[in-house]
């Protein structure tokens, strides 16, 4: 009789847990796919489609020259970018990141109030976005070495150009993460770093639990591994908190108090953990998520123009 209540349990132990890895494993690779693979070539992943339908989609492009450019990924993709140049002959350089989900078209208001500024201005699809190649976004983490690749470039035609690199969101976690690089040319003057989070894989948690009454563990570990294998980079590798520990140039951290999505304290996490040479936080009062440039546009441009000035001369 011991014999077969054994065999049962054991039984059934087994039986539980390949339902649970194969239920995992089936969660990891929706969540992979939803969030993070791009629907077709130019469009955004699922996830983002779903709160932003094409007809939203819509953005008006500089009027400044502008010229369309290509570079190539260190892992080989074609990646495009939007250059637009000041009427009046600057060295003053800012490439303007986006967020997740969005494309170079989502920089072009940010574009313009730079060139009222008397900057030129760079605004790249990220990998897997607009018409950029890639597969799958990697929030921030393959990203952040595009964006250097970006820099390199710049400098290379442009000898004696200061650039700045502006994020928003994803496109801030780019910046902070690009900002430790050992490789990063000299012209790489500061960072703007617009509703960034702490890191990738405590914020989706945060989601799950909050948003979709979903407990993190066990989804995200499973959603991290399969994250690894389909995507090829681990979550836990973008984050920013850890890279503003060995920032190389000066960060200016910018946070609405009114951010729903990304949690305003981690703005003061994010300015604490920094070694920047220099660093500075804005907290723009009223303002949600990644939209301070529009809601707070006049105090927004003031305190990044006083925060560049030592930078830019």
């Amino acid at each position: 009789m011991k014999k077969i209540i054994l065999t049962i349990f054991l039984t059934a132990t087994i039986m539980t847990a390949l339902f649970c890895g194969a239920a995992g494993f089936a969660i990891g690779n929706y969540c992979v796919q939803f969030v993070l693979e791009r629907s077709n070539f130019g469009e955004p992943p699922k996830a983002y489609a779903l709160i932003m339908p094409p007809s939203l989609r819509q953005f008006k492009k500089p009027t400044a020259y502008s010229k369309t450019r290509e570079i190539l990924s260190e892992d080989g993709l074609h990646l495009i970018a939007d250059c637009f140049y000041s009427d009046y002959e600057t060295d003053k350089w800012v490439i303007v990141l986006h967020g997740y989900g969005c494309t170079r078209q989502n920089s072009w208001q940010i574009a313009e109030d730079y060139l009222r500024l008397g900057y030129n201005v760079l605004t790249p699809d990220l990998r897997a976005s607009g018409m950029s190649e890639g597969h799958y976004i990697t929030m921030g983490v393959k990203e952040a070495r595009d964006v250097i690749c970006w820099t390199k470039a710049l400098a290379e035609n442009y000898g004696d150009a200061k650039i700045v690199l502006h994020g928003v969101s994803m496109g801030a976690v780019t910046a902070m993460m690009a900002a430790k690089a050992d490789d990063l040319p000299q012209n790489l003057t500061a960072v703007i770093a617009d509703s960034g989070f702490t890191s990738a894989y405590d914020l989706l948690s945060i989601m799950l639990e909050e948003s979709f009454n979903i407990p993190a563990y066990p989804v995200m570990p499973m959603v991290d591994y399969r994250c690894a294998k389909l995507a090829g980079f681990s979550l836990r590798e973008a984050v920013p908190i850890e890279a503003v520990k060995y920032a190389k140039v000066p960060i200016l951290f910018i946070q609405g108090d009114k951010d729903t999505l990304v949690p305003p304290y981690m703005a003061d996490l994010l300015y604490r953990a920094c070694n920047a040479p220099q660093k500075d936080v804005y907290i723009a009062k009223g303002a949600i998520h990644g939209v301070a440039n529009q809601t707070n546009h006049d105090e927004y441009y003031a305190r990044i123009e006083s925060f560049l000035l030592p930078y830019m001369e």
